[in-house]
């Protein structure tokens, strides 16, 4: 059995519930504080109940806010706030699909000998009945989660239950979408509405439908997206913060590969399953959120230049394609 990391505190009993747990004590999550070695022991169905904090046995400092859809489908919105990262390991008491939106991370996603990283906006699709999961969370946390029963998905999606009929076939699949727009829109839609002073049940249940199309269209079959090892896992980070180092003139695959000894398939598979994004996207994506930060104190021309663009075009097209608007609007307060 593979080492659980040591950097796992406790604020993980939210995601780990959320995802799944042990199969020889089902039903149960234990999260161990680092600094205060306390235990909780909780159910995913009474976390996500109606019950008081304090009857569903929720630490302090977490938030859930269930809202029942129909038979067999339920969403919650779940914050956490807390000075320190928490960890803890849990499981999953019922078998249900699980459909989720990060809006504050990074988050460690352990199982079995394999690992996910999410970040902000990656979107998680998992079902895993009995399975044990760790999980890492950051001292402030938000998360929107879906869950659903395979049957009430297969009646609601129709014919776009077959995109993921296969996986939930086999008992198991946990696929990490990295920034889909629609869906991250969607979920913060869905969000606000649950966190209204007054919530409107209409709108809640449309949103979440909303979001869970988008969420589920986004779906691919875990071969795509399967996790990696603890070995891989450490090779990739390595290889992102060679990568991220110098955003005006990036490492090719092939030194990034030889840097961190793995082949290039590996290095492109294991970006795509750890990162949710294929290397250059990744980097464009990083590369871009540098743009728009240059953009405040610097104009179009220089600051492409900074990011290693010799042509103020080719720069205008790629922060248009990851925003929406040219740089010259941005500078002007579109993105405010």
């Amino acid at each position: 059995m593979c080492p659980l990391p040591t950097n796992m505190l406790r604020i993980r009993v939210i995601i780990i519930i959320v995802r799944g747990c042990v199969r020889h004590n089902p039903g149960a999550v234990i999260a161990s504080n680092a600094t205060e070695a306390s235990l909780y022991e909780l159910r995913s169905s009474e976390f996500f109940s109606d019950h008081s904090p304090v009857a569903a046995g929720r630490p302090p400092g977490v938030d859930v806010k269930p809202v029942d859809l129909l038979p067999g489908a339920t969403v919650s919105l779940v914050s956490f706030r807390n000075e320190t990262p928490v960890q803890i390991a849990a499981c999953n008491d019922h078998a249900c699909v699980h459909f989720s939106c990060l809006f504050n991370g990074p988050v460690d996603v352990a199982f079995g000998c394999h690992a996910l990283l999410l970040e902000a906006g990656h979107l998680l699709t998992s079902y895993a009945p009995g399975e044990r999961f760790s999980l890492t969370l950051p001292g402030h946390y938000r998360n929107v989660e879906l869950m659903i029963t395979p049957d009430t998905l297969s009646d609601l999606a129709g014919s776009d239950y077959d995109r993921i009929g296969d996986d939930l076939g086999r008992g198991f699949c946990v696929y990490r979408n990295g920034h889909n727009r629609r869906a991250c829109d969607a979920a913060a839609r869905l969000a606000r509405l649950i966190d209204d002073a007054t919530p409107r049940r209409l709108l809640i249940h449309a949103a979440a439908l909303e979001f869970l199309a988008w969420h589920l269209g986004s779906y691919q079959s875990q071969e795509e997206g399967g996790p990696v090892s603890w070995r891989e896992r450490k090779a990739l980070l390595m290889a992102r913060e060679r990568l991220l180092l110098d955003l005006s003139a990036p490492p090719t695959i092939a030194e990034l590969a030889r840097e961190t000894g793995l082949n290039q398939l590996k290095l492109k598979r294991g970006f795509k399953a750890l990162f949710g994004h294929s290397i250059y996207a990744l980097f464009q994506r990083e590369r871009m959120d540098r743009a728009r930060a240059l953009l405040q104190r610097y104009g179009v021309t220089e600051t492409a230049m900074r990011l290693g663009y010799s042509n103020v075009s080719h720069f205008s097209a790629a922060f248009r394609k990851q925003f929406g608007v040219l740089p010259s609007e941005a500078r002007r307060g579109a993105l405010d």
